[in-house]
């Protein structure tokens, strides 16, 4: 009874028409009831994915599944009712505990649409059973009922939407009927139809404002505002419409009541009936007069201003002042241009307080204007050519009408046109000299009947006026003439004023640059990473290389050799520090020693951007100063060396007499010992004594000339039993052999002294003696005399650096033994022969002296030039 109940409901179902939802969720509910089932869900097909639309007694959270995915995706794919008992329902995902199953497809014409799974059969007596065969066919039987009823619903959901969508387009097309008359009614644009004979069917009220007539004139009558002359383009216009076109924006003329000619663009569509039939013609009409007359007027000035952007292109081309105003007044007087007969510019000149003319363009007789226009007349030069031609053309400035104005000087307390444009920045245009107050100088020696004035104004001031006029043509000047004249000018004031600025300017350089390339000191400059940016004569001479070799360069690389800045550069500490420096630097690369100033270079934000240096060549300078200080310890060694002698002489050669008397007479083996040491040591004093008074007491070079081969061979058999105590190898290069003018034991006891250090600092090593020409000049020596080069170099120990420079001072020794005075006597030597001795060493390396002697070219070969 239950179950017949239950269908009974169901099939009710068909003459329901609720909403989907609803009817889906009863018709679960009677299928639950129908099965004596727990729970039932309905999930539909849509976009390739079943989704829940009803459930009885279960909340799933799983609200899609795919197509063939569990237990409805194994029956849709089968196609037919199909039960499950609880073994065959595990591995399947389902929506409660479930017991059993039966899922029903749903189907229309064959089509799958959805699936609907009841879970849970209901035994009173056990709890829970299983689905039978009369379950299939009642869910059979339910599969064709339950698809009708959901295609009814889904068929009356389709037409309800649809009815509701077309009653919400009715109301929009009713809302949009309305605001187009509306529309067409406020619309400036005059919006006109008429049949396809021409014939007026509407007219809004644009079209009454802009064509005068009435609704009430021209409806029903022809088309009353096309001209005469237009009649034959009309029926073109309609034919066309007939053809189903559009005619979009043509821009035409049209009458008005008053019949005044208006000028329109004009828009045609073709009006259709219902059946797309063409009955008539829409115009939309828009007045354009004032359109089209801004348009001319903007087309003119578009075309002046491009003109004006042209010409200020080419004026600001150069800062040549001469050019630019040659360029500024041609363009003035070309017919392409501005069109003036004659031009000429004023500056004016602060110093003498008047307004100068500086420059004229123009014909100085009606017959050389006549000339002029037919020769460019037959030219056809445009405007660009003529100023490609004044860039580079070379100018004569010999033109009669140029010679007159430079002839014409104006005081500037003067209260004529010309001086009121300048001082009230004011433009003048002088129609009628005779009638208005002009310039008499002007009128006297131009001979102008009517002029204009215009004032050159830049950054606010008054820096001169063009003069212009139409003495040939007898043309008026125009106020748009006179705006065309202003606009140029502006656009070219500050041109000429930074011309005339740049030429002050470039003679300040020239002689900047000449009082820069005139100093003798090296100077450059650089950026804050030791690029060169800037260098004088002096630099490039010093360095032997071109300007171009330099700028860009790294500073160190050039004058110290290295590959990053030495720590002892004052320029390094300048960069370092930003501080300026000036110190004395000895540069062997450049042989010299160098008072080095460098001052650092700041931006407005206080950054450094760069250095200024200035080196002096003081070496001269030094060398006379350590000269001096050496003459000066001379002088002092001289007054102890008489001091000595007289004080220390006398009472040590009694000490030495009385001590070979004691030697003699006394006896004894301790006594002899001692006498004997005193001896010696007596011995040693006196020799030192001698070696100072030698070294200080001025002693006569006896000079004659001989061969240095001879020398250096004498000196190699004096040494050589010496050398082998140290283990010593001996190695001689005489590359070339010279005659030399001095003292040959002098010169020997030089070699002998050198050769002797060297011995003392190598063991097991080998001293070389070279002679060889020599291969760069030091600065010291007279770069007119030809000099040879005597090394001898050492693997030995090598020299200290902080010794280096002390080397050749009188007393000063590093050896245990000695008085520090084989080197400054050997320095001594070399100077009074009129060369110079140079010292290289490295420590753990070896050692190189140099001495630089001046090679003899004279031809006698005994010369005694003793004093």
């Amino acid at each position: 009874m239950k179950e017949r109940q239950a269908l009974f409901e169901i099939i009710k179902l068909l003459e329901i028409y609720e909403d989907t939802e609803i009817l889906l969720e009863r018709l679960i509910y009677y299928v639950c009831e129908l099965m004596n089932a727990q729970a039932g869900i309905v999930r539909l097909i849509k976009d390739g994915n079943l989704y829940v639309t009803a459930t009885y007694n279960i909340d799933s959270s799983k609200t899609i599944i795919n197509l063939d995915e569990g237990i409805c995706g194994k029956v849709l794919k089968e196609g037919r009712v199909k039960t499950f008992n609880k073994a065959q329902l595990e591995g399947f995902e389902l929506d409660i505990p479930a017991h059993s199953a039966i899922c029903i497809p749903l189907k229309i014409q064959q089509e799958n649409i959805g699936t609907i799974l009841i879970y849970n059969k209901l035994d009173s007596e056990e709890g829970f059973g299983e689905f039978t065969e009369e379950d299939i066919s009642l869910g059979e039987l339910f599969s064709a009922i339950a698809s009708l009823i959901i295609l009814k619903s889904l068929q009356f959901k389709e037409l309800r939407e649809r009815e509701t969508e077309n009653i919400k387009v009715m109301t929009q097309l009713q809302e949009l009927k309305s605001y187009l008359e509306s529309l067409i009614q406020s619309s400036a644009d005059a919006i006109v139809a008429t049949d396809l004979d021409n014939i007026v069917t509407a007219w809004n009220r644009g079209a009454e404002n802009i064509f005068g007539y009435k609704k009430e004139e021209v409806v029903g009558k022809p088309l009353p505002i096309i001209p005469d002359f237009l009649q034959e383009m009309e029926r073109i216009y309609l034919k066309r419409i007939r053809q189903d076109d559009t005619l979009k924006d043509i821009e035409t003329v049209m009458v008005t009541k008053e019949n005044k000619i208006m000028e329109v663009t004009l828009t045609m569509s073709p009006i259709k009936n219902s059946k797309g039939e063409i009955i008539g013609v829409s115009r939309i009409i828009r007045d354009i007069t004032e359109k089209k007359k801004l348009e001319r007027d903007l087309i003119r000035r578009n075309e002046e201003l491009t003109k004006i952007l042209f010409i200020s292109s080419a004026v600001r081309s150069t800062l040549e002042l001469n050019r630019l105003l040659r360029i500024i007044l041609t363009v003035i007087t070309m017919g392409e241009g501005l069109g003036f007969n004659r031009a000429i510019l004023f500056l004016v000149d602060e110093e003498k307080n008047v307004l100068r003319g500086v420059m004229a363009v123009g014909p100085s007789s009606y017959e050389e204007a006549w000339q002029i226009w037919s020769s460019m007349s037959k030219e056809k030069k445009t405007l660009f050519e003529v100023l490609d031609e004044l860039s580079t053309k070379e100018f004569e400035e010999d033109s009669f009408l140029e010679r007159l104005c430079k002839n014409i000087s104006i005081p500037l307390d003067e209260n004529t046109p010309i001086v009121r444009a300048v001082k009230e920045k004011r433009i003048f245009n002088i129609r009628d000299v005779y009638k208005e107050e002009a310039d008499p100088v002007i009128i006297q020696q131009l001979g102008s009947f009517a002029y204009a004035v215009i004032p050159l104004i830049s950054k606010d001031r008054a820096i001169g006026a063009v003069w212009v006029d139409n003495l040939y043509t007898r043309k008026p000047i125009t106020d748009q003439d006179i705006n065309f004249l202003k606009g140029f000018a502006d656009q070219v004031a500050g041109a000429v004023e930074n011309a005339w600025i740049f030429d002050k300017i470039e003679q300040a350089e020239k002689e900047l640059e000449m009082l820069f390339n005139s100093i003798t000191d090296i100077i450059y400059y650089t950026d804050d990473s030791y690029t060169i940016k800037k260098v004088n004569r002096s630099f490039l001479d010093k360095v032997g290389l071109r300007e171009h070799e330099v700028i860009g360069q790294k500073c160190f690389k050039l004058l110290h050799k290295t590959n990053h800045p030495p720590e002892v550069c004052p320029h390094r500490k300048a960069v370092q520090t930003a501080k300026p420096y000036v110190e004395e630097l000895e540069e062997n690369y450049l042989d010299g020693v160098y008072l080095l100033s460098s001052s650092p270079i700041f931006d407005k934000g206080g950054n450094l951007i760069g250095t200024i240096n200035v080196a002096k060549n003081i070496t001269e300078l030094k060398t006379l100063r350590e000269r001096i200080i050496s003459m000066e310890k001379m002088a002092a060694l001289g007054e102890m060396a008489a001091k000595v002698a007289h004080e220390i002489r006398n009472p040590l050669l009694a000490i030495g007499g009385f001590a070979k008397r004691l030697h003699k007479e006394l006896t004894g083996e301790k006594v002899q010992e001692y006498t004997k040491i005193i001896i010696e040591e007596v011995k040693r004093l006196e020799r030192i004594l001698n070696e100072i008074l030698s070294f200080v007491r001025p002693f006569s070079l006896g000079k004659e000339t001989f061969e240095i081969r001879k020398l250096v061979e004498d000196v190699v058999n004096f040494v050589e039993s010496t050398l082998q105590e140290n283990n010593n190898k001996f190695e001689l290069v005489i590359e070339n052999d010279f005659t030399v003018l001095g003292s040959f034991d002098k010169l020997k006891e030089l070699l002998l002294n050198i050769i002797s250090n060297a011995n003392e600092a190598t063991k097991n090593g080998l001293i070389t003696l070279r002679i060889k020409k020599a291969d760069k000049i030091p600065i010291e020596l007279d770069k007119e005399k030809e000099y040879f080069t005597i090394e001898v170099e050492d693997t030995g120990c090598g020299i200290q650096k902080e010794n280096l420079k002390r080397i050749f001072d009188p007393f000063f020794t590093t050896k245990a033994t000695g008085t520090g005075l084989g080197l400054a006597i050997s320095k001594r030597i070399v100077e009074d022969h009129g060369g110079i001795i140079k010292v290289e060493s490295e420590v753990n390396k070896g050692t190189i002296f140099r001495i630089y002697l001046p090679v003899y070219k004279g031809g006698g070969s005994n010369e005694n030039n003793g004093s």
